[in-house]
């Protein structure tokens, strides 16, 4: 069967599949019946029931699972459409298997009114590929001086907010913003930098920058932050998230602060499982972020952390540029790479391939963990959720090459590699959205509306 054009927009059968529980934590040969509003009906192992005489998916023994949820992405949109747009994101998003994605605020004008989150979900449900959650500014314009409406962007749809790109310089307004999230429970994201010891700096400070004569980046730099914003949390019982996690010393930070009771969640990037400092020894660019890829050890202490749950999650930090931006100097290229279309095959790859998980668990750590930092009704193979399903080969080996991706920039840090583990089909409320053929891909994008209550159950 041609899934995108033959799927039934009624009640049907997904059968044939390996189903991947993310929260059970087990796989087993089985069925996913999918009801006529676009959630899970039913779920049973083995075939479909005798007698049921609904339409029929065949899965031809693929894995399914919940759509992934990237809870860290920067679509550009508005102000910078020619890095990326709120479509050709979530058609990159499709193409990985990610159905739910959280949308950082540093857009122009900042992501910092209601407005602003309403038409970037009217422009994702446009699109209708991915489920698009933004994140609100922390203050206004993402200048540390003043404080966003909060209220505002809830009503409006916002997830979580953070001034991300940006800390927020001000400990005492940081304070402040974290009382003010408590009249809603608010998820505050932390943005952790020390901007005098990062400014001016291109990668990770080591040996590798010492022998390349590049300014570096301390991992202090992170470590200050991370520390700061753990122990406003303490002190205010905010709920906060750590973004991007690439110290081994904030991962210590992180457990000791999870230890002592405070309400802290983390996640981390594939980036930063799979490469460390001295792939700059080349000098390329398309290997430049912030926090920047950092030491062996850095790399081990956040897979440790993985496993023991000290960091939760694992999101992309997609950050699209041109490729005018990025083929400039390193010095001079702007920090950031794209993910959406590998953060399954780079968790995959690092974190079963080696051995070091099962694959249920390396599931859960880009689809019910983000889900439940976010508050998001997703994530999860249960009747009654969401029909946000993907249809993936954990054992399919592919090579990146940035030129075949749906984002409308190409700045993959993993050009070249080849990685385990690849999306074959993408559904979102029970509709495919995403088959991937032998010759060519296909997309079948259909605006649907949702309510803002939708949006955050």
């Amino acid at each position: 069967m041609n899934w995108i054009k033959d799927c039934p927009n009624g009640p049907y059968w997904i059968t044939g599949a390996r189903l991947v529980d993310p929260e059970a934590g087990r796989v087993f040969d089985g069925s996913l019946k999918v009801d006529a509003k676009g959630r899970i009906a039913s779920i049973v192992e083995g075939a479909r029931p005798k007698g049921d005489k609904e339409p029929t998916v065949d899965a031809g023994g693929l894995h399914l699972a919940p759509g992934l949820i990237d809870m860290h992405v920067h679509l550009r949109e508005p102000g910078f459409e020619d890095k990326e747009t709120v479509a050709t994101g979530a058609a990159s998003a499709a193409r990985g298997g990610v159905t739910s994605m959280a949308c950082m605020p540093n857009t122009r004008p900042i992501c910092d009114t209601g407005a602003i989150v309403q038409l970037i979900r009217e422009r994702a449900a446009h699109a209708g590929l991915c489920r698009v959650h933004p994140v609100g500014a922390i203050t206004q314009a993402a200048k540390s001086e003043q404080l966003a409406d909060m209220g505002e962007m809830i009503d409006a749809g916002a997830v979580a907010f953070s001034d991300d790109g940006w800390p927020v310089n001000d400990a005492g307004l940081m304070r402040h913003a974290m009382e003010f999230s408590l009249r809603w429970d608010a998820l505050m994201i932390s943005h952790a930098e020390e901007p005098a010891l990062s400014r001016g700096g291109i990668m990770h400070e080591g040996a590798v920058s010492h022998k390349l004569g590049l300014k570096g980046i301390p991992r202090e730099c992170e470590d200050i932050g991370t520390d700061r914003d753990i122990r406003l949390a303490g002190l205010t019982g905010a709920k906060l998230h750590i973004a991007h996690v690439s110290s081994k010393n904030s991962v210590e930070i992180i457990r000791r602060a999870k230890a002592e009771g405070h309400r802290i969640t983390a996640e981390t990037a594939p980036h930063y499982l799979l490469l460390d400092d001295s792939a700059l020894l080349t000098y390329d660019s398309h290997k430049k972020m912030n926090p920047p890829i950092r030491e062996k050890s850095d790399q081990e202490a956040i897979v440790a952390g993985l496993l023991d749950g000290t960091i939760d999650c694992v999101a992309t930090d997609h950050a699209p540029h041109t490729e005018v931006e990025k083929i400039r100097e390193l010095a001079f290229a702007p920090f950031g790479v794209t993910g959406l279309e590998t953060l399954l095959a780079g968790v995959l790859t690092r974190m079963v391939g080696s051995g070091l998980m099962d694959l249920p668990a390396a599931v859960a750590l880009v689809t019910s963990r983000p889900a439940a930092i976010l508050g998001l009704d997703c994530g999860r193979l249960a009747e009654g959720a969401p029909a946000d399903l993907m249809l993936f080969d954990p054992e399919e080996t592919w090579t990146v090459h940035g030129e075949e991706m749906a984002s409308r920039s190409r700045n993959t840090p993993f050009e070249g590699f080849e990685l385990t583990g690849r999306v074959r089909a993408t559904f979102l409320g029970g509709r495919p959205v995403f088959q991937r053929g032998e010759e060519s891909d296909e997309f079948a994008p259909r605006p649907w509306t949702e309510s803002v209550e939708s949006a955050r159950a």
